[in-house]
C-alpha cells in the first residue's frame, strides 16, 4: 500500500493498522482518484419500478407520482400488504419483494394523504414502516444510495406519526447501511444518540422498545469494534446483554419494529466482534451461547453461520466451513448469492486446496462465482 501496488486493503487489514498506530480505523480510510465509469448504470426492471416512487419526478407546483391504483385502499389493506412483503423478504424473495414494493408504497402514501385525526397518525406509521421494508430490501441489493433515501424518508414518517420507537428501528437498519459504507463514525454517533432518545424503562417497557434499543447499542457495537473502539464496543455490548436478559428469550417483531432481540441475537453480535478482532478460537467459543439461532431472522442467522465458517478457515479447519457455506446455501441460497463475505470464505478455502477440491467446495465456488 505504501508503494501504491495497492490502493484498498481489507477491513481486518485496516482495523489492524490503526491498532498499530493508535489512531481509529477511518483515519486510514483515504481515497484514491475518482475514475469515471465507462457506462452509465442502468437499473434493472424491479429496481426502476421502486425508483419511481421513491424519486418521482416532478416539475413546478406538483409531483408526479407513480402510477396510482384504482380502488381506494384502506389502512387494514395496506397494513396487510406490509406485512405481507415483509414476509417476503424474511423468506429471501427478493424478486417478489421488489415486485409488491411499488403499489405497497403507492397505497401507503394513498392512505396517509386521505386518513384525517388519529386515523391519520396510523397511516403515517404504515407508510413508515413500508418505506423501512424498502430500505432494508435495497440495502440487500446493494442499492445504497436509494436505500438512504427510503430509510430518511422511514425516519422522517415515523416522527411525523409521534412514534419515536419506530422512528428508532428504522434507524437500525440505517446503521447497517452505514456499516455497509464504512462510515463507522456516523454509524456509532448515530446509534448512540437515538438510543439515548428513546432510553427506555427497565421495568415497564415492552419486549419491542427494550429490543429496538437493544439493537442500536449492537450497531453501535459493531461500528466502534471496526473502528478500533474496543472498549466502547464491549461497553455497548454489556448494555444490550442488560436489556436482553429482561427480554428472556429472542422475541420476534418483524411487523412492527422489524426487531428479533433477546439473549441470542447478542450472543450472535458478540461472536461477530470477536471475528473483527480476529479472535478466531474466542468467537468458536462464544458461539457455544447461541442455543437457539433457528429463533433470529434469516439475516441474523446466517451471518452469524458465515462468521462460523470463517472462524474454522482462519483455523484451517476447512471440512467444518465448507460444510457450513453449504447447510447456508441448502436453506437460504438466494441470500447467500448476495455476500460477498461468503465470496471472501469460499476463495480462501479453494486457494488453499487448488489440487483435489471436493466436490461440495466445488459446487460453493460455481454458485458463489469464485474462479477455480
Amino acid at each position: 500500500m505504501e508503494r501504491n501496488d495497492r490502493e484498498s486493503a481489507r477491513m481486518g487489514t485496516l482495523r489492524q493498522l490503526a491498532q498499530a498506530l493508535g489512531v481509529k480505523t477511518t483515519d486510514l480510510m483515504q481515497t484514491g482518484p475518482i475514475e469515471a465509469p465507462l457506462a452509465p448504470e442502468v437499473d434493472p426492471a424491479g429496481i426502476l419500478a421502486i425508483r419511481r416512487v421513491i424519486t418521482p419526478t416532478r416539475g413546478l407546483g406538483r409531483v408526479a407520482h407513480a402510477d396510482d391504483v384504482h380502488d381506494a385502499p384502506t389502512i387494514t389493506g395496506v397494513r396487510a400488504s406490509v406485512r405481507e412483503g415483509n414476509r417476503l423478504y424474511q423468506g429471501d424473495d427478493y424478486a417478489a419483494t421488489l415486485g409488491a414494493l411499488p403499489s405497497v408504497l403507492t397505497e401507503a402514501a394513498q392512505v396517509a394523504e386521505l386518513a384525517k385525526g388519529e386515523a391519520r397518525l396510523a397511516a403515517l406509521e404504515v407508510q413508515a414502516q413500508a418505506y423501512q421494508l424498502a430500505g432494508s430490501t435495497l440495502i440487500h441489493l446493494r442499492h445504497d444510495d436509494l436505500a438512504y433515501q427510503a430509510l430518511n424518508r422511514a425516519i422522517d414518517l415515523a416522527e411525523r406519526s409521534g412514534n419515536q420507537v419506530l422512528g428508532a428501528s428504522a434507524v437500525v437498519s440505517l446503521c447497517w447501511l452505514l456499516l455497509r459504507q464504512r462510515r463507522f463514525d456516523e454509524a456509532e454517533d448515530v446509534a448512540v444518540a437515538t438510543a439515548d432518545a428513546i432510553e427506555p424503562s427497565f421495568r415497564h417497557s415492552t419486549a419491542s422498545h427494550l429490543g429496538t434499543w437493544g439493537w442500536l447499542l449492537l450497531r453501535g457495537s459493531a461500528a466502534a469494534v471496526r473502528n478500533n473502539r474496543t472498549p466502547e464496543a464491549d461497553e455497548m455490548i454489556r448494555q444490550a446483554k442488560a436489556a436482553a436478559v429482561l427480554v428472556g428469550r429472542d422475541v420476534i417483531d418483524y411487523h412492527e419494529y422489524w426487531t428479533t432481540f433477546g439473549p441470542n441475537t447478542v450472543a450472535m453480535k458478540e461472536v461477530e466482534n470477536a471475528m473483527v478482532l480476529r479472535e478466531y478460537g474466542k468467537a468458536l467459543q462464544l458461539s457455544g451461547q447461541v442455543t437457539a439461532p433457528a429463533r433470529s431472522t434469516s439475516n441474523n442467522r446466517n451471518r452469524h453461520l458465515l462468521d462460523l465458517a470463517a472462524a474454522h478457515t482462519e483455523q484451517r479447519d476447512h471440512a467444518p466451513a465448507t460444510e457450513i457455506l453449504m447447510s447456508i446455501k441448502r436453506a437460504a441460497p438466494e441470500w447467500l448469492r448476495y455476500q460477498r463475505y461468503a465470496r471472501d470464505i469460499a476463495t480462501t478455502l479453494v486457494t488453499r486446496r487448488k489440487r483435489g477440491l471436493p466436490p461440495q467446495l466445488v459446487e460453493l465456488a460455481d454458485f458463489l462465482a469464485v474462479e477455480l
